[in-house]
């Protein structure tokens, strides 16, 4: 499945914070935003509000991490910009993708 393009107003800065659990992700970006004004968006936020809402792709959500999986990529990118385009900015912190080689 080809990921899809997304067209964000004014060329935004995106950066990918990396690390592993409890390695300071969180701490790190939440200093940036105070510091440098930047929009953070946690995957983990995502996914839990989506789980929350009901819709379908929470219910997938759900599914797929009772049984301790990651959420595959296509539905983690869907997600992902929905967020970005709901959530305009100059900058973006985006806190836990990729999360997986593929």
């Amino acid at each position: 499945m080809p990921v899809p393009r997304i067209m964000l107003e004014g060329n935004p800065k995106i950066v990918f914070v990396l690390g592993g659990p409890a390695s300071g992700k969180g701490t790190q970006c939440a200093n940036l935003v105070t510091e440098s004004g930047y929009c953070h968006i946690s995957t983990g936020d995502l996914f839990r509000a989506e789980v929350a809402k009901g819709t379908p792709e929470g219910k997938e959500m759900q599914k797929i991490m009772s049984e301790g999986k990651l959420i595959p990529y296509q539905l983690t990118v869907k997600i992902l910009i929905n967020a970005l385009q709901a959530t305009p900015a100059k900058s973006y912190l985006i806190d836990g993708f990729p999360r997986a080689i593929d």
